[in-house]
């Protein structure tokens, strides 16, 4: 799981040197600790087939050899993706911090476009399929159940190939501005349906204010999956 080779970095760094004729710290103990710490971040989230690279210390630093097992300080906790920062803490004998850069991917199989989809396009089941990917940033919005991207609409328009993320896609609209709709109040059993006209654009589950073209009384309520607005 653990990549091979590190690829390493100090972002910041205040650091009680090793005095002349002593040893430092070893470089590699330091760079270990963050790695292992990235790694078990990233599983925590369920992640799999993880690599972590480590980016390097400047060779000329030289932090005074610690006493005791260094300690990991998460500034950014939670992310776990991408390019994520690390303290390591050294308490005693002489206290020292640094602050280092890892950079986590993992392999996430996720549903991709077959071929390039205009804004606005409905996807459907063939516009989907799966293919394994490293990912390097947050995946938090990422669509990986293709059930979920399926008769969404695309905000903007995307390439062959491209994932999907949640900010990218939105429910597709089931009513226009103007639009004249069928207004649905009371309970099952008594219902009253009337005709209203719509105030702006809205998808289902959307709440949506509607003028009843009987009373001229603006009301509102939320869009039902027919297209009709239900008032509570």
């Amino acid at each position: 799981m653990l990549a091979t080779g590190f690829a390493l970095a100090v972002t910041q760094a205040r650091v009680a040197t090793a005095s002349t004729g002593s040893s430092p710290h070893p470089h590699d103990d330091i760079l270990a600790t963050v790695e292992a710490a990235a790694l078990g971040a990233a599983m925590e989230q369920g992640l799999d087939d993880i690599a972590v690279r480590v980016r390097p210390l400047d060779q000329r630093l030289r932090p005074a050899q610690c006493g005791e097992p260094l300690e990991i300080v998460r500034p950014h906790a939670g992310r776990a993706l991408g390019p994520v920062s690390y303290g390591v803490r050294c308490a005693s004998p002489t206290p020292w911090t640094l602050y280092l850069r890892a950079d986590v991917s993992a392999a996430l199989d996720v549903p991709v476009l077959r071929a390039p989809l205009p804004r606005g396009a409905l996807i459907a089941e063939n516009d989907l399929e799966i293919t394994t990917r490293r990912i390097t940033s947050a995946a938090s919005d990422l669509i990986l159940d293709p059930e979920r991207a399926i008769g969404m609409e695309l905000k903007r328009s995307l390439a062959a190939g491209s994932e999907l993320r949640y900010g990218q896609v939105a429910l597709p609209r089931l009513v226009s501005r103007g639009q004249t709709v069928t207004l649905v109040a009371g309970a099952k059993g008594l219902e009253v349906r009337m005709k209203g006209k719509a105030m702006a654009n809205a998808a289902e589950g959307d709440r949506l204010q509607v003028t009843n073209m009987s009373s001229g009384r603006r009301v509102e309520g939320i869009v039902l999956a027919d297209g009709s607005v239900r008032i509570p």
